[in-house]
């Protein structure tokens, strides 16, 4: 069975349609590299250092990148499954039609990335950095945003009604919240960015 670092030594940079169990990447440092039609299970990028690394088509389950630095990263059609992704530097990436399903991803660093077709459920983004973001059609479901950093990021026509936006940072203008659709019950939480209290 071929293994990852073969895989990436052999393919020159592009490595298709191969499986990957319980392989570890933890801090090392890769240049460009292609995966194609890949799924990775238990596999380490821990502290990993990328440079324009991308993925098209993969899943990855019960994968670790936290701490990984993949900035200008390319994602497209990927599943996440329960992975980690704390820490995790992907500021100037692009993701499409990337689903991530109850994935630990606090202090997460996507600021300045494009969002398009993306979809969130279930994960942990406390304190998470999402500035500057341009999202396109992208969808939060039971996320956690507790003091997550969203300066710059137009939130318009996202729903927000199943996720905790708890000391949810913006800037002074709250421009970001504009036309975000959120619930009742979270009116408290982001009537507190204003200062204002409910009687």
């Amino acid at each position: 069975m071929t293994t990852l670092w073969e895989a990436i030594d052999e393919g020159e940079g592009e490595i298709c349609e191969q499986s990957f169990f319980g392989e570890d990447l933890s801090a090392v440092s890769l240049g460009h590299v292609e995966f194609e039609d890949c799924s990775f299970e238990d596999c380490s990028f821990a502290e990993l250092q990328a440079a324009r690394i991308s993925f098209d088509r993969c899943t990855f389950a019960s994968c670790d990148f936290s701490n990984a630095r993949m900035a200008t990263s390319y994602w497209r059609d990927c599943q996440f499954d329960g992975s980690r992704l704390v820490g995790c530097d992907l500021h100037h990436s692009y993701f499409v039609r990337d689903t991530l399903r109850d994935c630990a991803c606090a202090y997460l660093n996507l600021t300045e990335s494009k969002l398009e077709q993306v979809r969130f459920s279930g994960c942990d983004l406390h304190e998470a950095s999402l500035a500057q973001l341009k999202l396109k059609r992208v969808t939060l479901e039971g996320c956690d945003f507790t003091r997550a950093e969203v300066y710059g990021t137009r939130l318009r026509g996202i729903d927000l009604s199943t996720c905790n936006v708890q000391a949810l940072r913006v800037s002074d203008t709250f421009f970001e919240l504009r036309d975000a659709r959120i619930g009742i019950d979270q009116a408290p939480d982001l009537v507190g960015l204003l200062g204002v209290k409910l009687v």
